[in-house]
């Protein structure tokens, strides 16, 4: 048996649009305002501030789309279990796929304009209830589907768990795992010893 690695696909940040790479088929090197106004409604949240306390703000509000929307456009493969995300100030962040895709929302929007600065534009990541510095990304400009973790993300949520408190039963049998000696990146499971 052997691996065929997916190719990564690199985007770099450029003011004022928002790239979206990684373990992808088709990588988006610049979304704009319209590209994100443009994505089909069902992915469309008119109010984000409904969602995420960090951007209720006044009577006017913050449209964004669900990251399940960048997912699909981008054709993420299900091997980038990881998000990584930069903004154009620096932070970096890691976060889990699994742990955010059905929460996360990109903002874009104000009042049928793009998102001002001061509101973290021109587009921003809200993660509602998710307690970690990546819960709210202002400046976003870049987000990757990786099967690594971002190089020294400010976070540490990239970091698999180590242990469990019934792993056995929990994980199904992995911790009686041993290395593969066919394939180093893989792991072979024992059958139970009942």
């Amino acid at each position: 048996m052997f691996w065929l690695s997916k190719p990564f696909r690199y985007v770099e940040a450029r003011p004022g649009l928002l790239g979206v790479g990684g373990i992808v088929d088709l990588p988006s090197f610049g979304l704009t305002y319209d590209d994100l106004a443009a994505i089909p409604a069902e992915f469309q949240v008119r109010n984000v501030g409904a969602y995420a306390s960090q951007a209720k703000l006044g009577t006017m509000p913050i449209r964004g789309v669900r990251l399940a929307a960048l997912l699909a456009h981008v054709g993420a493969h299900p091997e980038a279990i990881l998000v990584n995300v930069r903004s154009r100030s620096g932070f970096v962040g890691t976060l889990w796929r699994r742990e955010i895709e059905p929460l996360a929302l990109v903002a874009y929007a104000r009042d049928g304009q793009p998102l001002a600065p001061e509101l973290g534009g021109p587009f921003r990541l809200l993660v509602p209830g998710l307690r970690d510095e990546a819960r709210d990304v202002w400046d976003l400009a870049v987000i990757e589907f990786s099967d690594k973790p971002a190089a020294k993300p400010r976070n540490g949520r990239g970091t698999a768990p180590t242990h469990s408190s019934e792993p056995g039963e929990i994980q199904g049998g992995l911790s009686r795992s041993v290395p593969d000696p066919a394939d180093p990146r893989g792991i072979v499971v024992p059958p139970p010893t009942n």
